[in-house]
């Protein structure tokens, strides 16, 4: 098989110098190239290192370019910094100034935090959870597996201190969760209830467990990538696992961003 590889990643800016500048003084990069290719234009390459890909800097030729410096995907996460040491390259953003959107969180696919560049670009740094720091070894955690359930399900709103309607335990799947403010159930949208509100046509997507209570970040995991991908969720916890409720109409688009981010699906 041929090999192959992304070589330059296009990034818009307003000034070649001032661009230069910001990605080599606060994110540490290398000017690979600036060379001259013609009036006002260059062809300007700069690398986190000395091997990978680089970004291309381009300033605008009209009004609608302009208009995508800084916005290239529509305010989500642009460019993507891996590091081998995460909290080395935090405390350089911090000290070079540079605007982070968050607080750094860990993930089971690693340690990562987002940053916002010069020109408004969403990064997000990030140490694998596969790579070993330069201070330690960081153990990979496995991705669990998934569940498509079988059925459609449907939300409920009663009263708060209403008593649960004794049709709501029939099926293999319902969850009761009662508070001061409200009564909700979930159970199978085949189920009629008197409820107060009623939200039908969910599809259940089950992590595999038993979870260990020591484990971190799966279920935010799970809804950071379907948030991502403009897909709302209706989440569950149970002693043993996590269950993400889906509208139908997103279901298969959520189980292939789920598998493309690298969940594998059970039968």
């Amino acid at each position: 098989m041929n090999y192959r590889q992304i070589e330059n990643v296009t990034v818009m800016v307003n000034d070649y110098d001032e661009a230069i500048s910001y990605y080599r003084e606060k994110l540490g990069f290398t000017l690979v190239e600036d060379t001259p290719i013609g009036g006002v234009k260059r062809f300007v390459r700069m690398s986190p290192n000395d091997k990978g890909p680089c970004i291309l800097l381009a300033i605008p030729d009209n009004s609608q370019q302009i208009r995508f410096v800084g916005n290239q995907t529509g305010d989500r996460v642009f460019l993507f910094l891996h590091t081998d040491d995460f909290w080395l390259d935090y405390e350089k953003l911090q000290a070079h100034g540079v605007e982070l959107t968050e607080e750094p969180r860990h993930e089971v696919y690693g340690t990562v935090v987002v940053f916002r560049d010069l020109y408004g670009n969403l990064w997000d740094l990030v140490q694998p959870a596969t790579v070993a720091s330069k201070n330690k070894q960081i153990e990979a955690p496995l991705l669990p597996d998934l569940v498509l359930m079988s059925g459609k399900y449907a939300v409920h709103r009663l009263a708060a201190g209403c008593s649960v309607p004794g049709e709501a335990f029939s099926g293999d799947f319902f969850a009761v969760t009662g508070t001061a403010e409200e009564l909700s159930i979930v159970c199978s949208e085949n189920i009629i209830i008197d409820s107060d509100e009623s939200e039908p046509d969910w599809m259940g997507i089950k992590v595999l467990g038993p979870l260990e209570f020591s484990m971190t970040g799966v279920l935010a995991s799970l809804s950071r990538i379907l948030a991502d991908a403009k897909i709302s969720i209706f989440a569950i916890s149970t002693f043993d696992t996590d269950y993400l409720l889906v509208k139908s109409n997103n279901i298969d688009k959520a189980v292939s961003e789920l598998v493309r981010a690298g969940y594998e699906f059970r039968s």
